[in-house]
């Protein structure tokens, strides 16, 4: 029974990787088919509307294929495919990096409670760096005008 369920697991699998590959093949057929208008006219349109419901209304994944998009569910599964829900992420993470020049108070919490606090001034700003294979956080109270000058 296992073999026939692992069987058809792979199978599907298979066609699923078939499906789309076939599908990226016809979309780039697409694409190159469009005019230098078209294709700007599609960018334009696609990124205004990632940009307004990540950026400006904050909507989820699923909030901006089927809200800000038009979709249907049918569209989830390929916009995972082709990297927009990484993307969509991604864009979060870069909003939340971007909030890091308001921080006034920096704290570290952990299993004994709060364990250090630093109230930030006007003149300094937080700043992070992965290290070591993004093992390693290092998080820098810096000037201001030292972060703003090496941007």
């Amino acid at each position: 029974m296992n073999d026939k369920l692992f069987s058809a697991l792979k199978d599907f699998s298979e066609a699923e990787a078939e499906a789309v590959s076939e599908y990226e093949t016809k979309n780039n057929e697409w694409w190159n088919a469009l005019t230098e208008e078209e294709r700007e006219d599609a960018f334009y349109a696609v990124c205004k509307r990632i940009y307004e419901a990540r950026v400006i209304e904050n909507c989820s994944y699923r909030g901006t294929l089927y809200g800000k998009f038009g979709f249907d569910p049918g569209m989830y599964r390929l916009g995972m495919e082709c990297g927009f829900f990484s993307l969509h992420n991604m864009l979060h993470q870069a909003r939340e990096y971007e909030a890091l020049h308001g921080v006034t108070r920096f704290e570290v919490i952990d299993k004994n409670g709060r364990t250090y606090v630093n109230y930030l001034d006007g003149s300094e700003i937080i700043s992070y760096n992965l290290q070591d294979d993004n093992r390693t956080l290092k998080v820098f109270i810096e000037p201001r005008l030292l972060v703003e000058n090496n941007s």
